[in-house]
C-alpha cells in the first residue's frame, strides 16, 4: 500500500512537469508567432512599395518592442527600408544600432543576418571588397553553426549577386541560385524565390537561351503580380524587355516596355522608369521611327536630370532642416537657462548667507554647462562643417554624372548624324538643340549660388546663341530681347525647350523662297507676369491652322494657355504669373 501511493505521487509530481513544460512551449510559440507576424506585416509593406508607411510602422514598433530579437528585426527592417529609397546614411546607423544589440544579445543567427545585410548594402552601392569580407565572416558562422533556412536562403541569394555582378562565373550563379531557390521554397520566402529565379533566368540570357529566359521572366511576372512584390515586378521588366530586345522582338519590345512603363509610373519608380524608357527608345530607333524615338530620347534626358536635382534638393533640404533643427535646440537651451537662473534669483532672497551660497552654487553650475553647451556647440559646427564639404563633394559628382549623360546623349545623336540623310539629319540636329538647352541650364545652375533659380536673359540669350550658324546659314535675320529676371530651374527648362522648338520650326517650315527672312522673340517680365511672345515672317503657313503636337505637350507643362495666329506669318504667345520672390 506504501508503495503504491508514493507511486502515485510520483506520476502526480511527472504529470504537473509535463504540464509546466507544454505550457512554457506554448507561450514561447504564441510570442515567437507574434514577433514573426509584426515582422512580417511590416516586410509586406516595403515588398507592396509602401516605404513611407514601412518607416512609420517600423520606428511605432520600435518605441516597446516585444524582445530584444524583435527590436533588432525592426532595426534591419528599416535598414532595408531605407535602402530602397537611397538613404545610405540612414542605412548604414540602423545597420549599426542593430549591430550592437546584436552583440548584447549575443545571437549568432542574427550576427549572421546582419552580415547578410551588410553584403547587399555594400553590393548595392558596387563595394564589392567590402561585400566580399562581410561574405567570408558570414561563412565562418555557417561552417560552426546551424543556420535556420530563410536566412541561408537570403545568403546564398546575395552569393549569386555576387558572382553575377563582379566575377561573371556562370556556374557558381546557377549553383548558389539554385541553392538559395531550394530553401527558399522550403521556407516559402517569397522575395527569396523570386531573385533565385531572376538570377537563374539571367544566366540563361547571358547564354543566349533567350526562349528560356522570356519563360522565367514571364513566370516572374505572374508571380510578382499576384504576390503584389511592386518593386519586384518592376525590376523583372527590366530584365524582360532587355532579352526581348537582344532577340531581336522588337514589335514585342516596344507592347511590354509600354505596358512596364505604365505599371512603373502608376508606381513612382523613377530609375525604373529611366531603363524601361530608355529601351522605348532604342526599340523605336531600330524600328527606324525616328520621330517617336526622340521625344523618348528627350524623355530620358529630362528624367535623369529631373532624379539627379531630386537627389540634390533633398540633400539640401536635409542639410538646411538639420541645422535649423540644431539652432532651435541651442535657443531651448538657452531659454531654459535664463528661466532656471531667474527662478533660482527669485526664490534665493531669504536669508543673505544663502543667497551668497546659492549664488556661488548657480554661477558653478552656469559655467559648467556654458561650458559644456560651447562644447557641444564646438562640435556641432565641426559636423555641419562636415556636411558642407560633404554637400560640395556630392554637388561636384552630380556635375560629373550629368555631363557624362549629356555628352553620352551628343555622341549618339552625333554617330547618327553621320549615317543618316540630309532630311533626317536636320530631325537629329533638331534633338540636339534641345539637348543642348538643357546642358545649357545645367551650366547655370552649376554656376549660380542659388541652385533653384536661373537669370532667364543670361540662360535663354546663351540658347539663342546655339542657333547663331543655323541662322546665318539660311540666312535669317533675328531680333531678341529678353529681361533680366530670376526663374525658377524647372521653369527656365521648359522655356528652353519651346524656345529652341519654336526656332526649329521656323527654320525648316515657315520660310519659302523669299529674300527677307526676319525672326522676332521678346521676353518681359511686368507686375509679376511674364510675357513671352515669338514670331516670324514665312510665308509658307500664312492662314493654316497648325498646332505643334512637342509645343503643344511644353504649354501644357507650363500650364499656359497659348494664342498662335498665321495671318501675316507666324506668331506664338503667351503670358504666365511668376512670383519673383
Amino acid at each position: 500500500m506504501y508503495c503504491f501511493l508514493q507511486l502515485e505521487r510520483r506520476n502526480r509530481k511527472l504529470n504537473m512537469k509535463f504540464i509546466f513544460v507544454l505550457i512554457s512551449i506554448f507561450i514561447f510559440q504564441w510570442s515567437f508567432s507574434q514577433d514573426d507576424s509584426i515582422i512580417d506585416y511590416g516586410q509586406k509593406l516595403v515588398d507592396e512599395n509602401r516605404l513611407n508607411d514601412a518607416i512609420i510602422y517600423y520606428k511605432n514598433h520600435l518605441n516597446n518592442p516585444e524582445s530584444p530579437e524583435q527590436n533588432i528585426k525592426l532595426l534591419i527592417g528599416l535598414a532595408d527600408v531605407y535602402k530602397l529609397k537611397l538613404d545610405y546614411n540612414s542605412t548604414n546607423d540602423y545597420l549599426i544600432k542593430a549591430h550592437e544589440e546584436i552583440e548584447l544579445t549575443g545571437n549568432i543567427e542574427l550576427r549572421f543576418l546582419y552580415h547578410v545585410k551588410m553584403i547587399e548594402f555594400y553590393r548595392k552601392r558596387g563595394l564589392y571588397l567590402e561585400a566580399i569580407k562581410h561574405q567570408e565572416k558570414a561563412e565562418d558562422i555557417r561552417k560552426n553553426n546551424t543556420i535556420n533556412d530563410s536566412y541561408l536562403s537570403s545568403y546564398y541569394g546575395r552569393r549569386a549577386s555576387i558572382f553575377s555582378q563582379h566575377f561573371g562565373m556562370q556556374d557558381s550563379i546557377l549553383k548558389y541560385a539554385n541553392k538559395s531557390l531550394e530553401l527558399a521554397k522550403k521556407v516559402n520566402h517569397k522575395s527569396n524565390i523570386f531573385y533565385a529565379t531572376l538570377e537563374i533566368a539571367s544566366v540563361c540570357a547571358l547564354r543566349k537561351d533567350y526562349k528560356t529566359a522570356l519563360t522565367y521572366f514571364k513566370e516572374l511576372i505572374k508571380y510578382s503580380n499576384e504576390n503584389n512584390l511592386i518593386q519586384h515586378q518592376a525590376d523583372v521588366y527590366i530584365n524582360y524587355t532587355n532579352t526581348l530586345i537582344k532577340d531581336n522582338q522588337l514589335d514585342n519590345t516596344l507592347t511590354e516596355s509600354l505596358k512596364a512603363l505604365e505599371f512603373i509610373k502608376n508606381n513612382d519608380l523613377l530609375y525604373n522608369e529611366i531603363v524601361i524608357t530608355t529601351n522605348v527608345y532604342e526599340t523605336y530607333k531600330k524600328l527606324g521611327n525616328y520621330e517617336k524615338a526622340y521625344d523618348y530620347l528627350l524623355q530620358v534626358v529630362i528624367l535623369l536630370e529631373k532624379h539627379n536635382l531630386k537627389k540634390h534638393n533633398e540633400f539640401l533640404f536635409e542639410l538646411e532642416e538639420k541645422y535649423k533643427l540644431a539652432e532651435k535646440e541651442n535657443q531651448i537651451k538657452i531659454n531654459t537657462l535664463e528661466i532656471t537662473n531667474q527662478n533660482k534669483a527669485l526664490a534665493s532672497n531669504k536669508i543673505q548667507l544663502y543667497v551668497s551660497i546659492g549664488l556661488f552654487l548657480v554661477a558653478i553650475a552656469i559655467t559648467l554647462i556654458i561650458a559644456n553647451f560651447l562644447k557641444k556647440e564646438k562640435s556641432t559646427n565641426k559636423r555641419l562643417q562636415s556636411l558642407s564639404e560633404e554637400n560640395e563633394f556630392l554637388l561636384s559628382e552630380a556635375n560629373h554624372r550629368i555631363n557624362n549623360n549629356l555628352q553620352l546623349v551628343v555622341i549618339l545623336i552625333t554617330d547618327q548624324l553621320k549615317m543618316t540623310s540630309k532630311q533626317n539629319s536636320f530631325e537629329l540636329k533638331n534633338v540636339l538643340t534641345k539637348v543642348e538647352a538643357i546642358s545649357t541650364l545645367h551650366k547655370h545652375l552649376y554656376k549660380n549660388k542659388d541652385k533653384r533659380k536661373v537669370d532667364a536673359h543670361n540662360y535663354l540669350s546663351d540658347v539663342t546663341d546655339s542657333f547663331l550658324n543655323l541662322f546665318e546659314e539660311n540666312n535669317i535675320k533675328t531680333k531678341f530681347h529678353i529681361d533680366a529676371v530670376e526663374i525658377s530651374s524647372d521653369l527656365a527648362m521648359y522655356l528652353g525647350l519651346l524656345l529652341t522648338e519654336l526656332c526649329i520650326n521656323s527654320i525648316k517650315h515657315a520660310f519659302k523662297d523669299q529674300e527677307v527672312k526676319e525672326l522676332i522673340f521678346e521676353m518681359t517680365y511686368r507686375e509679376n507676369i511674364l510675357f513671352f511672345d515669338y514670331a516670324d515672317n514665312g510665308s509658307a503657313l500664312i492662314q493654316q491652322e497648325i498646332k505643334p503636337k512637342l509645343v503643344d505637350k511644353l504649354c501644357r507643362q507650363l500650364r499656359v494657355q497659348c494664342q498662335i495666329d498665321t495671318e501675316k506669318g507666324f506668331s506664338f504667345s503667351f503670358k504666365k504669373e511668376i512670383r519673383n520672390d
